[in-house]
C-alpha cells in the first residue's frame, strides 16, 4: 500500500474523490513543514447537480498531521444545472462556503463545547479566534436550523 491509498483510506473519500499528491512544503509562518493533500474526481464523472462546467481551486483547514498543518486542496467543479444556474459540487469533507474540514470544525468544536476558552482552543489549532468563532456561529446556526425542522 502507497502514501496516497493510506490518506485515501484515512480520509474516507467516496467515489469519485480520489487523493492525487501529497507533498511537504518547507515551512509555515510557524517554522514547521505544511503537508498539502491534492484531491480530485474521477475524469468524465458526471455528477447529479448538473453537467460540469468548469472548475476552480480551493483549499480548507485540516487536522494536524502529527505536528504538521495540514491543508486540502482541491480543483472543485462547478456544475451547470437544468435551468443555467453554476454551482460549485458539494464537497464530503467539508461544509459550503466553509474554509475548514468537516473533521477540523468538529475537533475545534469538541474542545469549545468541553470548556475550553476560545483563545486556548484557537492557539492549540494554531487558528485565529475570530476563525473558531465563526466556526462556532455556524454550527449553532446550523444546529437551530434542524431544531426547527424537527420540531415543525
Amino acid at each position: 500500500m502507497n502514501s496516497l491509498e493510506i490518506f485515501q483510506l484515512a480520509l474516507n473519500l467516496p467515489e469519485p474523490w480520489q487523493v492525487q499528491n501529497i507533498e511537504f512544503d518547507k515551512q509555515s509562518s510557524t517554522g514547521k513543514s505544511i503537508l498539502n493533500i491534492s484531491i480530485g474526481f474521477t475524469k468524465g464523472h458526471q455528477f447529479e447537480e448538473g453537467k460540469t462546467y468548469d472548475i476552480r481551486p480551493r483549499t480548507w483547514r485540516h487536522l494536524n498531521f502529527f505536528e504538521h498543518e495540514c491543508y486540502i486542496k482541491c480543483n472543485v467543479p462547478r456544475v451547470k444545472g437544468l435551468e443555467g444556474k453554476v454551482n460549485f459540487v458539494q464537497v464530503p469533507w467539508a461544509r459550503k462556503n466553509s474554509g475548514f474540514t468537516l473533521l477540523f470544525e468538529a475537533l475545534s468544536m469538541a474542545l469549545i463545547e468541553n470548556e475550553m476558552p476560545i483563545n486556548k482552543a484557537a492557539g492549540l489549532m494554531n487558528e485565529y479566534p475570530q476563525s473558531l468563532i465563526e466556526v462556532l456561529r455556524r454550527t449553532l446556526q446550523s444546529y437551530h436550523e434542524n431544531q426547527r425542522l424537527c420540531l415543525g
